[in-house]
């Protein structure tokens, strides 16, 4: 197992608890970067992107960043940070709008776990295709519902990834998180006969978005069991959750790191399923974006 830099030697899925300032003074040397919003077609679906590139010649290694439910690639800020400070460590990245979010024409209606596979499988060949990376060291990110997606990725036959970060990754069995979202079975049943219907269900998350589910999106998520059967993944894993997340809760997180035993982990103190990303928590920020740019320079 690859620790994180000034860490102590831990065994297999141990898990760091570890003060916000300590990582909030890792010493990275700053780079100059260029940021540029791009537009990726994956057939005819127009996907918003934002690529970060270090300043210099590269090839760079580089990260394709895959955001929560509803959150964008922008995650209030968060995202455009984060990418930020892997560019500071010399790496490049994307990170795209799913359909019904962001800058996405797409309506709700178009996502679904495998349209979001696909949207992050294009803006990744698109981000080969077009800049100065190497395709030999890629890594991939995911937040939230953006975990269960890179999971998905990571376990297909042709995962092209070298390193893998997940931060409060959704890994339940996707009847649990269905229900976890609706609230309630009762809700759920009823959300689910409305998509049955009418082809879609009218959502609103706990944060007010109001979201179109399609019965696609529900029986996606119904046959998503991420963490069932053998691994295909045996590579370099950063597990990143909060303390105070109650949206993904610890036994989850335990799931996931007994899953990918040789994964390394870190809890964050503080830190709810917003990591700092939809408040004002430098401590939190810090921590989460230097732990991933260190595991990420360190295995790319």
């Amino acid at each position: 197992m690859k620790t994180l830099p000034n860490m102590p030697m831990l065994k297999p899925a141990a898990t760091l608890f570890v003060a916000a300032s300590l990582l909030a003074t890792s010493s990275v040397a700053a780079l100059a970067q260029t940021s540029t919003d791009v537009t990726v077609m994956n057939g005819d679906r127009a996907v918003p992107a934002t690529v970060v590139i270090p300043d210099g010649d590269g090839p760079f290694p580089a990260v394709v960043m895959n955001h929560g439910h509803g959150g964008g690639r922008q995650e209030g800020g968060g995202f455009e940070r984060l990418a930020n400070a892997l560019a500071e460590a010399g790496l490049a990245t994307i990170r795209m709008d799913f359909a019904g979010v962001g800058d996405s024409t797409s309506p709700w209606t178009d996502q679904t776990l495998d349209s979001m596979v696909s949207d992050s499988d294009a803006s990744r060949d698109y981000l080969v295709e077009n800049y100065p990376v190497d395709p030999d060291k890629l890594g991939i990110l995911g937040y939230s519902m953006g975990g269960r997606v890179t999971l998905t990725i990571v376990e297909a036959d042709d995962n092209p990834y070298k390193a893998v970060g997940l931060l409060a990754p959704s890994a339940d069995p996707g009847k649990d998180l269905a229900l976890m979202l609706a609230g309630s079975e009762d809700e759920y049943e009823r959300l689910y006969a409305e998509a049955e219907e009418q082809g879609y269900a009218d959502y609103t998350t706990q944060y007010g978005q109001e979201q179109q589910l399609s019965l696609a999106w529900f029986d996606g998520m119904l046959d998503s069991i991420p963490l069932d059967g053998d691994r295909a993944y045996t590579g370099p894993m950063l597990i990143v959750s909060g303390d105070k997340d109650n949206v993904i809760p610890a036994d989850q997180i335990a799931d996931v790191a007994a899953a990918y035993p040789e994964a390394s982990s870190v809890i964050v103190p503080e830190a709810d399923h917003g990591y700092g990303f939809y408040s004002d928590q430098p401590e939190v920020s810090a921590l989460v974006e230097n732990s991933f740019a260190d595991f990420f320079s360190s295995n790319l």
